[in-house]
């Protein structure tokens, strides 16, 4: 496979029971991080879970879809993915924040990792997105003027918009 040796780099940082990623990065929104790292570390792979939790051998949790709440688990090592709904936001102390600047942060070199140059970059990603659009601007809507048929015009424009 092209790209970074993903088993290495992982492996530089220590042994590693259970890898959290969000469910999209932000260079694509592709949503392949957690799958891709699967592949790379044979693992299982729990995708768009709301809620998880370990017990030493396990993770379990459940995903949401339209069709429902999931029950999922995979034994550890394992890889999961979260949504929005997985916790609750914390903020940073000011005491936090002068705190983290301290701490030392570990930078990995290619040699680290075994990784050659050829191998890293954009024209060795595995994955490549094709094209983009952007977001259409939002129109102004309709305004309706209530001259005792305000409900008519509403009820007229949800129909026509086939929202009833």
């Amino acid at each position: 496979m092209p790209g970074p040796p993903l088993n290495t780099v992982i492996d530089a940082i220590g042994d590693v029971d259970l890898i959290v990623t969000g469910n999209a990065s932000t260079d694509g929104g592709t949503g392949t991080v957690p799958a891709i790292l699967g592949v790379y570390r044979s693992l299982p792979v729990l995708t768009h879970m709301r809620s998880i939790e370990t017990d030493g051998t396990s993770v379990t949790g459940e995903r949401e879809t339209e069709d429902g709440v999931h029950q999922l688990k995979a034994s550890l090592p394992a890889i999961v993915s979260v949504t929005e709904k997985a916790n609750e936001p914390r903020f940073a102390s000011f005491k936090g924040i002068m705190a983290a600047k301290k701490k030392p942060v570990r930078e990995l070199t290619l040699a680290d990792v075994a990784a050659e140059a050829e191998q890293v970059g954009l024209e060795n990603a595995a994955t490549n997105v094709t094209s983009a659009s952007p977001k259409p601007e939002k129109s102004a809507g309709e305004r309706i003027t209530d001259e005792g048929d305000a409900g008519v015009k509403l009820a007229e424009f949800l129909k026509s918009n086939k929202f009833i």
